[in-house]
């Protein structure tokens, strides 16, 4: 058995004993395998054992890897956006998970190939008011959502979220249940989504008990960053 198979079953337990507790459903679970800097090798791997969402970060090695890989796979960008790097991730992604900005969802909407079906999209949304990294406040998630469901080649599915480093593990059942209250606060207005994509390898316990049911796994199952 190789590692990843071993990460994978102990990954696996993980994730059903959290479930148990919520009584949500695995077949309504995704796990997204977050593969930058792996091998094809190692995607192939892990796909071998039924993974078939993988996220990248940086646009011009995901790529590469998109066109090598030979499966019927879902790509996910989970990186930071920038304007010049719009048209090549709406071309060759099936989900976006780091909407913040209204500018970013019209490029990526533009360059959408029509051959394509639109494109999934999330909000990642401002967790602690402290947090640097790009992520939009929630006082504007509802004109966000309002915008982009203007745009007809991309499909609003949910929110994304990542707690703050260093967060304690209280800091964290807040934050993850801001965001279920930001996503239920959509709902309730009309809009459909139906993905809370939060947690990681650390903290996916927390995540799940506050009904994530996209969770983003990294180390849990390819093991530490070289």
């Amino acid at each position: 058995m190789t590692d990843i198979a071993k990460n994978y079953q102990a990954l696996q337990h993980r994730i059903q004993s959290s479930l148990a507790l919520t009584g949500q459903e695995e077949s309504e679970f995704t796990i997204v395998a977050v593969s930058k800097k792996k091998s094809l090798a190692d995607i192939e791997t892990a796909y071998n054992l039924g993974l078939d969402n993988f996220g990248e970060n940086f646009v011009q090695e995901a790529i590469k890897k998109i066109k090598a890989f030979k499966h019927k796979t879902t790509w996910h960008f989970i990186g930071s956006i920038q304007s010049n790097k719009a048209k090549p991730i709406s071309e060759n992604f099936d989900w976006v998970h780091t909407i913040t900005r209204y500018s970013i969802a019209e490029k990526l909407d533009k360059h959408r190939p029509k051959s394509l079906p639109p494109l999934h999209v999330c909000i990642q949304i401002q967790l602690h008011q402290d947090d640097s990294r790009n992520s939009l406040p929630i006082n504007q998630l509802f004109a966000m959502a309002k915008k982009i469901e203007t745009l007809p080649n991309l499909k609003l599915r949910g929110l994304m979220g990542m707690t703050r480093f260093g967060a304690s593990e209280e800091e964290r059942h807040q934050s993850y249940r801001t965001m279920e209250m930001a996503s239920n606060t959509l709902k309730d207005n009309g809009f459909e989504i139906d993905t809370l994509s939060m947690g990681m390898s650390d903290d996916l316990e927390i995540a799940i008990h506050n009904h994530a049911n996209m969770i983003r796994i990294g180390t849990a199952l390819f093991g530490p960053r070289q």
